[in-house]
This record gives structure tokens, C-alpha cells and sequence, in this order.
């Protein structure tokens, strides 16, 4: 095979390998989109990075959805980023270049067994290091991992293949000629225990990276079984981002479930006994069925967020599915509150969902920088809001129900609870903390429904759907 055949061969394998990858992260792509991808990567080349993504991308994305994944797939797939020299951090540290040759001389002379070889490599920054993590890889079967749960297993068999450990020995016995020697060998002391730590964590990442890219369809239930679990409060930016979307979601579906029970209840049930009668007119066929019918009005929904900082996670998420639930309420009210109550429904109305939420949190409602009065604030809902619930309302209160030992004002709770069809409180403290410290959670529980720890997105959607069924019941 001539070598332009047998690059063009090498070329199209490394695109069937990524499409591989972009189907197990959910991808949608056929053999022809395949080819499509090989045939545009081979007209673009490697020599622009970014007109080859926009390439491939072009033909292997069929929904503006998918771009997304895909380039979560393709940076993790082609890595780029340089390693440190370990050489340069070395210098960083300190040890000047007519040391760091020293050294290397030292090391390469006490390199029989390979294991000074590979110390001075890793000092060095040269191409041999990458080999031997290259071949370590490949040697510890890393592609066999089954769970992001192995990378410390398998980082610490790469390192034994690498000879980590006769590298750490090997940098033990150069301190020791250097300190023979009158040299001071602290500075190179803590200089090798960097190196040698950053080729650690650069195995671990290696190890990772690796797993992730050829896996990106364990990664993702990996991360969402760990989203379902994880305290909403200590979510970061990416894992917000996606909850985010996760709830809007849950909300659309709950939504359409509440729709779908109330034309069914618009429809009624069949009534045997009227059936039976008329159909003694067709000589006992029931041609023409008749149903019970019984009016079922659309529920309202009334929500009171507390937006202090030690429950805004939950909150956020709450008023989020509101949004994407509120078509299937006659009506639908949203508060906040933190000292004082304050309606937001107005700018849920003006802007889009993300940016209401922000505006809320930053203090367009109410004063956000007071303390918490949950008594305070049911005893103003009860006086100036009360004309907005009813025996079609649903009152859901999210908070911890710590008052800071002020008036708990739980008789506000109960009357807002007789006019209500149900009074449901989420809190997104774990349910054995309510009651202590300056919690009013147990004078508050007789006047609700049903109450519910939400602290993971696991738990909120339990207590989403358990508000559905008794909406629809």
C-alpha cells in the first residue's frame, strides 16, 4: 500500500474511533454521516484546529442541540494542552540551571536499571517521559476501566509500570551525593518532591482523561446518579447549570401530566346504569356510551420562596420549575421573602426565566440582606394575600424554618391552611435537623399537608411528583 494510502486509511479509522465515542455520548450518527465526516476531515486537514471541529461538526451534528456533546466529545478526544516541563517548574523553584545540569549528569550516571534514565527524562522534560507514560497506559490496561470510580486503582498501576517508585529511590540517593558532596540539598529536595508530585497528579489525569473520552456515556451516569444524591448547595457552576436544565425538564413533564389528568376528568367516567338504559332503545347495544361527567377547574398555585443565602439553592431550583409548571394552573402567584414578603410574579412576566430568578435573588422583591422572620412574613402574607388562595389553591412554602428565635406566628400557618386544598413546605435541610436550634419546623408541620426535605435533586423531584398525584387525586 503506497504511504499516502496508508495515511489516509490511519485518518479515517481515528474519525470511525471518534464517531464511536460521539455515539456513546448520545449522539445520533449513521454510516453515512460517517463518511460524510471522513470525506470533510480529509479536505480540511489537522492544520486548523477550529476549521477542523467546524467540519466535522457540520456533518455529524444533525440538531443545534448536538453541538454541544459534540464538542465535549471532540476536546476530550483530541487533547492539545502541553504538560509542564518539569524542568521549568525546577527553575521556579529555585535551582539554577547549573545545579539542574548537575543533576542530570548524576542521574544519568546512576541510570543502570533504568530508573535514573527515567528520573532524569522527567527532570530533563524530554520526549522520553511521554513514552513511557505512552506505553504505561497501554501496559495497565487502562481502556479496560469500567468506572470513573477506578482512576486511583488504575493511575497507581500506570505509576508501577513507570517505575515510580524506583524514581523516588533513585531521587533519595541524589540528595544523599549531593548533601556528601557539601551541597545545601534542601532547595533540590523540595524541587524533586514537586516534579515527582506532578507527574502523579499528571498520571491521574491522565487516567481520567482517557476514561472520559472513551466513555462518555458511563461518564454521564456517573454524573447524573451523582446529581441525584449531591446537596444542591454544594453543586458548582457546570453541575448548577445542568440541574438547572434537569428541573425545567421535570417541570415540562409534570406540567403535561397535569394537563393530560384533567381533560381526562373533563371527559368523566362512564355510567353503567344510564348506559344501560338508553341502550334498551338499540335492543340492548350500547351504542352511544354516557359518561359522568364532572367539572374539574384548574388548580391555582401560590409558592413563597425563602431567598436567604442558607436556602437560595433550593430556591432557585423551585421558582425554575414553577415557571416551567405554570401552564397547567389557572393561576400561579410567586413570592419571596426573607425579613419581609414580596411579590415576583411581575418579573417572571418581563424576563426570561433566569434572569427573573437573578433579579429576585438580588433584591427587586425584598430587602435580601436582613434576617430571616418567618413569623414576620406568613402574618403579612395572611393579612395583605390571603384573597388569593382558596379551596383550588395550592400553597407551596420552600425554606428551612429557622426564625432566628423570633415569634414563630404559626396561627398565620393555619390560617392560610383552612382556606388552602393543601399546604406543602420543602425544606432543604435534612429532616432530623427540624425542631433544632432555632428551627419552628415542628410548630409548622401540623398546619401542612405533607412536608419534604429537598437537599438533592433526588429528593426535590420525589417531593414534585408526590405534589402532583395530590393535585390530580
Amino acid at each position: 500500500m503506497p504511504p499516502e494510502a496508508m495515511q489516509d486509511a490511519a485518518f479515517d479509522e481515528v474519525i470511525v474511533d471518534l464517531v464511536s465515542v460521539a455515539r456513546r455520548a448520545g449522539l445520533r450518527v449513521g454510516t453515512a454521516e460517517t463518511l460524510d465526516a471522513q470525506a470533510a476531515a480529509a479536505a480540511v486537514g489537522l492544520t486548523a484546529k477550529e476549521d477542523f471541529r467546524a467540519a466535522l461538526a457540520a456533518t455529524l451534528c444533525k440538531r443545534p442541540e448536538d453541538r454541544a456533546t459534540f464538542d465535549r466529545v471532540f476536546d476530550g478526544f483530541f487533547r492539545s494542552d502541553p504538560a509542564p516541563r518539569p524542568a521549568d517548574q525546577l527553575r521556579a523553584q529555585g535551582v539554577d540551571q547549573d545545579t539542574l545540569d548537575v543533576m542530570l549528569e548524576r542521574l544519568e550516571a546512576a541510570g543502570g536499571d533504568g530508573s535514573g534514565g527515567g528520573l532524569a527524562s522527567l527532570l530533563s522534560g524530554d520526549a522520553e517521559i511521554e513514552q513511557r507514560l505512552e506505553r504505561a497506559l497501554r501496559e495497565a490496561n487502562v481502556s479496560g476501566m469500567q468506572s470513573p470510580m477506578q482512576v486511583g486503582l488504575y493511575s497507581l498501576r500506570v505509576l508501577e509500570e513507570m517505575r515510580f517508585s524506583a524514581m523516588e529511590q533513585e531521587a533519595e540517593r541524589l540528595r544523599a551525593m549531593l548533601a556528601a558532596d557539601g551541597a545545601d540539598p534542601s532547595g533540590v529536595a523540595e524541587a524533586l518532591s514537586h516534579a515527582l508530585e506532578g507527574l502523579r497528579r499528571r498520571v491521574r489525569a491522565r487516567v481520567r482523561e482517557d476514561f472520559e473520552a472513551k466513555n462518555p456515556d458511563r461518564l454521564a451516569r456517573s454524573r447524573a446518579a451523582r446529581l441525584e444524591r449531591e446537596a444542591l448547595a454544594n453543586l458548582d457552576k457546570d453541575e448548577l447549570r445542568q440541574v438547572t436544565e434537569e428541573v425545567r425538564r421535570l417541570g415540562h413533564v409534570l406540567r403535561d401530566r397535569l394537563e393530560r389528568q384533567r381533560r381526562r376528568a373533563r371527559r368523566g367516567r362512564l355510567d353503567v346504569r344510564s348506559t344501560v338504559r338508553s341502550s334498551l332503545r338499540t335492543g340492548g347495544v350500547p351504542f352511544a356510551p354516557v359518561f359522568r361527567r364532572r367539572r374539574r377547574d384548574r388548580p391555582k398555585l401560590v409558592v413563597l420562596c425563602d431567598v436567604s443565602d442558607s436556602v437560595r439553592a433550593a430556591a432557585r431550583f423551585l421558582l425554575v420549575l414553577v415557571y416551567a409548571m405554570q401552564e397547567a394552573f389557572s393561576r400561579t402567584r410567586s413570592f419571596v421573602f426573607v425579613r419581609d414578603v414580596g411579590e415576583c410574579t411581575q418579573l417572571f412576566d418581563a424576563h426570561p426565566v433566569d434572569e427573573a430568578v437573578a433579579l429576585a435573588f438580588g433584591g427587586d422583591a425584598v430587602p435580601v440582606g436582613a434576617n430571616s422572620d418567618y413569623g414576620r412574613v406568613l402574618g403579612q402574607f395572611a393579612d395583605r394575600h390571603l384573597d388569593l388562595v382558596d379551596r383550588r389553591t395550592t400553597v407551596v412554602i420552600l425554606g428551612d424554618g429557622r426564625s432566628n428565635h423570633l415569634d414563630a406566628n404559626a396561627e398565620a400557618l393555619e390560617s392560610i391552611r383552612r382556606r388552602a386544598a393543601r399546604v406543602v413546605w420543602l425544606n432543604p435541610e435534612p429532616r432530623n435537623s427540624w425542631g433544632f436550634g432555632d428551627s419552628e419546623m415542628a410548630r409548622y408541620l401540623p398546619h401542612c399537608t405533607f412536608a419534604a426535605s429537598v437537599r438533592s435533586l433526588g429528593e426535590l423531584r420525589h417531593a414534585i411528583e408526590r405534589l402532583a398525584r395530590a393535585i390530580t387525586r
